[in-house]
Parts: structure tokens; C-alpha cells; sequence
């Protein structure tokens, strides 16, 4: 009877170990991913306009759906669109610059599928946090209006927020 209670702290003992390499292969992996996703750098501020400048010029006609007022509270949104668009997007991006923290430029980018896992996506504005449904947007309005410039806010402090869907 000895015998069989240690194979049991053996079996026991390989499942923990399993379980503890399966946490450390998960974390490494989400840092992994978020590492790829997620660029910061230091730029003057001529730099960074002419970065967001880039990216609003392939949404020339286009008014962002969602719209702020100065101090980056939620105004309105503006989801119509005359036609559904014939690709759909597979990621969404954020840039953001602020000029207090030495001219830092943020660049996220955040796939269409991590978005569909999450039941109810939230956005932090300044502190304000706002979900999509209360914007009476969803990932998939998003996914069917195509390619999408969606925010569009600077502030009088220089510090400029820009999210699009491409």
C-alpha cells in the first residue's frame, strides 16, 4: 500500500509541473504578443504630426465616428454610413502623443479577433470609461463599416489620440 500513495505524489507532482509550464508558455506568449503590438517611442512634435497627418489622410472625406469634446468626453457617435464597405478590417489601431511625457508616440494595434472574445469592449477616455454599445457601436458595426477612421481628439495641452480600423 506504501507503493501506491507515492506513484499518487508523483502524479500529482507532474501535473503541478505541467500546470506551472503551461503558465509560464501563456505568459510568455502574451508578452510575446503585446511586445508586437505595442511600439513606443520619442519623437519631436513636427515628427508626430506628420505621423498622424499619414494616417488621417487615408481617411480624407471621412467625419471619426465617435466624437469628444475638448476635455475627451463622449459627445456623440456618427456610425451612418451611405454603403457598407467591401473589405472589412482585421485590426484596430490606436496612436497617441503626449507631450508631457518628453514627446512620447504610442502605436497600438489590437486584431478584430482578440476584439470578438471580449463580450462588451470598453475605451478609456481620459479617465471616462465608455463601451461601444453605449456608442451604439459593436465590433461587428465596426467590421461591416470597413476601413474607419473612428476617433479624432487633441487636446489644448498637445496631446492627441487617434484610433482606426484598417
Amino acid at each position: 500500500m506504501a507503493g501506491r500513495v507515492r506513484k499518487w505524489v508523483w502524479v500529482v507532482a507532474a501535473i503541478c509541473a505541467l500546470g506551472f509550464i503551461c503558465v509560464v508558455a501563456v505568459a510568455g506568449a502574451g508578452f510575446y504578443f503585446f511586445s508586437r503590438h505595442i511600439q513606443t517611442s520619442v519623437v519631436s512634435p513636427a515628427t508626430a504630426a506628420a505621423q498622424f497627418e499619414e494616417v488621417k489622410a487615408r481617411f480624407r472625406e471621412q467625419e471619426p465616428l465617435i466624437e469628444l469634446d475638448d476635455r475627451g468626453r463622449f459627445v456623440r457617435s456618427n456610425p451612418v454610413r451611405a454603403e457598407r464597405a467591401k473589405t472589412r478590417p482585421d485590426q484596430l489601431s490606436v496612436l497617441v502623443y503626449d507631450p508631457a511625457e518628453g514627446g512620447r508616440i504610442v502605436r497600438i494595434s489590437i486584431p478584430f479577433w482578440l476584439l470578438r472574445l471580449k463580450p462588451s469592449t470598453t475605451i478609456d477616455f481620459n479617465g471616462g470609461r465608455v463601451q461601444l454599445d453605449d456608442m451604439k457601436l459593436s465590433v461587428e458595426d465596426l467590421e461591416q463599416l470597413g476601413p474607419s477612421l473612428i476617433v479624432d481628439h487633441a487636446t489644448t495641452d498637445g496631446e492627441r489620440v487617434l484610433v482606426w480600423s484598417q
